[in-house]
């Protein structure tokens, strides 16, 4: 799936949406920009926060993320469009996707039937609770499993909205968070999302696919993400996470990757909201954490943080989270330790509609 002919067709669809009458298309920008500084007591040298992509960066201040988008929609179609920058996508769209780290976001749908929607682009990841806007996040930071499950992806999603408390989606995907593709093979993808109760959501998400480069041996992966969110009242917000994914290996073996977590958030006043998140993340065989001595990635880690939000505008987050491993796998400024804290401040404002 040629990239930049999905970026057309989705712009070509909002040029078509906006240009009918106000009567039958819905228009809304959506601006945001976050501010970052953070600082971990192990003072990596070079300044490149290990194994987190929000924060990136360490003992520095700078745009963690910064978009404009633009979103129509109407009875039979919608699409949105919207650009970016910052350190998160920096840290994100590497390899082939490096040069359109600029682009959050262009896609196009349209409605197959009552409840039913085929879209196409560019699109938010169908995996994981955890989303690339940090605003809409419990916590400052992301879990180790966010950081290593896709924030977007590329294809073609066909969802199905059975009733109001219960979803269907099967995608066809370019590959695990690829925009550019960089083999001959599809991937696939599906999310269930059902409500069981006004107080309990939960969803479960899969991918399968080779992620090997063209000219390589086809090795398939399989990632199952689950969560259920649970708001016992109008303070509390729980969120349980759970994923394990298997890759095949080129000696006919399997390596398994998994995570688990739970994330707790309480709103103090209508300004003020804490939130802590307790996690363990095992990547024995590196998957995707390659550690800088070869060594397992087998992590527990802790957060608590809070949120000043002053008006609707402004957002205001500090947090303090400390990671210790089974192995000396943190970066410092004396070699690697077993253990990393860091102190991260934010502050991000936000402008219009929805994302």
């Amino acid at each position: 799936m040629n990239a930049r002919a999905i970026v057309l067709v989705a712009c070509l669809a909002l040029s078509v949406s906006s240009a009918m009458s106000a009567d039958s298309v819905n228009v809304s920008w959506s601006a945001s920009a976050d501010v970052f500084y953070s600082y971990s007591l192990n003072r990596p040298p070079d300044h490149q926060r290990a194994y987190t992509t929000q924060p990136a960066r360490n003992a520095e201040f700078g745009l963690m993320l910064g978009y404009i988008g633009l979103a129509a929609s109407g009875r039979d179609y919608r699409g949105r469009v919207a650009i970016q920058e910052g350190w998160f996508t920096r840290a994100n769209y590497t390899g082939a996707d490096s040069s359109w780290r600029w682009l959050q976001e262009a896609s196009a749908g349209l409605r197959v039937a009552d409840g039913l929607w085929l879209d196409a682009g560019v699109m938010f990841s169908h995996i994981g609770y955890e989303s690339m806007i940090g605003r809409d996040n419990l916590t400052l930071s992301r879990s180790f499993t966010a950081d290593n499950t896709p924030y977007y992806s590329t294809g073609v999603a066909l969802a199905w909205n059975i009733t109001d408390d219960i979803a269907i989606t099967g995608l066809v995907l370019n590959g695990w968070q690829q925009i550019v593709d960089i083999n001959n093979d599809p991937a696939f993808g599906s999310k269930v999302l059902v409500k069981t109760s006004p107080d309990l959501t939960l969803n479960w998400s899969t991918f399968i696919g080779n992620e090997q480069p063209r000219g390589s041996a086809a090795l398939l992966r399989f990632h199952n993400n689950l969560w259920a969110e649970w708001k016992p009242n109008s303070a509390w917000t729980v969120v349980f996470m759970g994923d394990v994914c298997t890759q095949e290996t080129p000696v006919d073996t399997a390596s398994i990757q998994w995570g688990a977590g739970i994330t707790a958030a309480y709103v103090l006043t209508d300004k003020i909201r804490l939130a802590t998140r307790v996690e363990h993340y095992s990547d024995a065989e590196n998957i995707f954490i390659v550690t800088p001595n070869g060594l397992p990635f087998q992590t527990t880690a802790a957060s608590l943080g809070f949120d000043y939000r002053p008006n609707a505008v402004v957002m205001v987050r500090g947090e303090i989270r400390t990671m210790m491993a089974k192995d000396n796998v943190f970066p410092s400024n004396d070699g690697l330790r077993s253990s990393d804290t860091y102190i991260t401040l934010s502050t991000s404002v936000a402008f219009g509609g929805t994302p």
